[in-house]
């Protein structure tokens, strides 16, 4: 195993494979050599100042890639050529263009991808789902998202907007729960840099179910959380506290839901379909209806003045 970038989250990625039982951690690397020695020497694992020549002495069975945005789809890519199984950090891509040349790569190459969809594997998202199957808030009529906080990536270099960073997440979220929408808008609010800074977005999903997406780099605290509106009740989720609480006019209650690190059960999963040989159910045609819906979004939107 081996990871692809060296920040903090990279970081994480190679704590929680050292974690991982059936995972050895072999390889790293980071642009920033000093970045990849310390990453190396902390989980004993040989380092890389580039991830050509990881990927061109390692023999490798997958990588988890965790660069800045811009370059996610490039080296991804890259290791596609290569025949490596992947997770790739959100947001997977920043443009149409890299989409589509990503999918095509993997597809040819037949390996595993991987989204870092990480919300997914929050067990407060996994209740709400089960609970949303059985019909205890009877049929869905909206779903609703907030995800806000100040905004710690621009001087780290990351080229993308708070839609691409933060709304991404609430995207897939609500496509997991909801299905592919048939129509997606919204409005965006950007900054001096020409970057989006605040975003809504409006979902049209079938059976007329209506999503809401507001997110933004404006709010000090940070703010995650989604509810689901239905015809007998709703149901909220917190994710930072993953709590899950379902709301109906007979009753209210709180399931109990045994907290989990989200990154150590999504690299587990990742870890389990390379071995099994099986394509996740996240996987890179998900990853590809998500961002065509949050691009077809970003492009018909309504540019506030």
């Amino acid at each position: 195993m081996g990871v692809i970038g060296c920040g903090w989250f990279g970081t994480a990625h190679a704590r929680v494979y050292r974690e991982i039982g059936n995972v050895d951690l072999v390889a790293v690397s980071d642009i920033n050599l000093e970045n990849a020695k310390r990453v190396g020497e902390m989980y004993n694992a040989r380092y890389y100042g580039s991830p050509e020549e990881m990927l061109e002495r390692e023999e490798l069975d997958a990588v988890s890639i965790v660069v800045t945005p811009q370059y996610l789809t490039k080296i991804a890519i890259l290791a596609a050529e290569n025949g490596i199984n992947m997770l790739v950090e959100k947001p997977v891509a920043t443009n149409r263009q890299e989409l589509e040349e990503l999918v095509s790569a993997v597809e040819r190459s037949g390996i595993i991808f991987m989204p870092g969809f990480i919300e997914i594997f929050n067990p407060a998202v996994e209740e709400l789902r089960k609970y949303l199957k059985s019909g205890e808030i009877g049929e869905p009529l909206m779903i609703s998202s907030e995800r806000m906080g100040r905004n710690p990536k621009r001087p780290l270099g990351w080229n993308i907007g708070v839609s691409l960073d933060l709304g991404v997440h609430e995207m897939y979220v609500q496509m997991w729960l909801m299905g592919q929408p048939t129509a997606v808008r919204s409005v965006l609010g950007r900054g001096e840099n020409g970057y989006d800074e605040a975003a809504v977005f409006i979902l049209s999903f079938p059976k007329d179910v209506l999503g809401v997406i507001s997110t933004n780099w404006l709010t000090p605290a940070g703010v995650r959380r989604i509810r689901v509106s239905g015809s007998r009740g709703s149901a909220w989720v917190d994710y930072l506290n993953q709590t899950l609480v379902i709301e109906r006019s007979d009753h209210s209650f709180i399931p109990q839901i045994r907290r989990k690190e989200p990154l150590l059960e999504e690299l587990q999963s990742f870890i389990n379909s390379v071995i099994d040989g099986r394509k996740p159910d996240v996987n890179e045609k998900f990853a590809r209806d998500v961002l065509i819906s949050l691009f077809s979004g970003i492009e018909r939107g309504i540019e506030m003045k």
